[in-house]
């Protein structure tokens, strides 16, 4: 009986490594939270997609689930499209200035956004881009929260390519900020595939129990 439960206890942590690493290797798309409760009620996230070097290949950056994000009244886009409705999309023209600018609330703690990446293969390995995101105060001039970085960036999303046309790219990240987390977004499947396997866990557990 005692080898019964070990066995069953191997399984379930198995399972539960088995979707952290699914977790983990999520294609492309994350949730970005930025912690904004010292930093009063209103100001502006600046968000910007650049080339590196410049002439890389075409790179899209793709912003959706947007969580206390304000008016769009005053809202600056620079090779963006889309709204908060649809979701804006950030293109990396090379040369260009590429760049979102848009009211946020600080109030309620937390600003949160997700972002996926696409576009055309790297297959020379040679490009990359760069997402970075800054806080500024209500006056729109005022960096928050990063005094250390040179452009008052608190988070760089570094996009790698795929080789090959169809395959999938990387992304590393580097905070420069207190309070700003990144985690992948997990794909439907990944939520299947762990409920299932409780499932089948649950009814084997039953089983050796009757």
């Amino acid at each position: 009986m005692f080898n019964q439960a070990l066995n069953f206890r191997r399984a379930v942590m198995a399972l539960a490594l088995a979707a952290c690493a699914s977790l983990a290797s999520a294609a492309g798309t994350l949730h970005v939270e930025l912690n904004t409760g010292s930093y009063g009620s209103n100001g502006y996230i600046d968000i910007q997609l650049n080339s590196s070097p410049l002439g890389a290949v075409s790179t899209f950056a793709n912003l959706s689930n947007f969580g206390n994000w304000g008016s769009s009244a005053d809202a600056e886009l620079s090779n963006v499209t889309g709204s908060l409705l649809t979701g804006f999309r950030i293109e990396n023209v090379a040369g260009g200035y590429n760049d979102l600018f848009h009211a946020v609330d600080f109030s309620k703690g937390k600003v949160s956004f997700d972002v996926a990446f696409s576009g055309d293969a790297d297959p020379s390995a040679q490009f990359g881009s760069t997402l970075s995101v800054s806080l500024f105060g209500s006056d729109k001039q005022t960096l928050l929260g990063n005094s250390s970085n040179v452009n008052g960036s608190l988070l760089s999303l570094n996009w790698t390519p795929s080789l090959t046309p169809g395959g999938q790219g990387s992304v590393a990240s580097e905070v420069f900020g207190s309070g700003v987390v990144t985690t992948p977004v997990p794909e439907p499947t990944t939520w299947a595939m762990l409920a299932g396997g409780l499932a089948l866990l649950g009814f084997a557990r039953r089983r050796q129990q009757a």
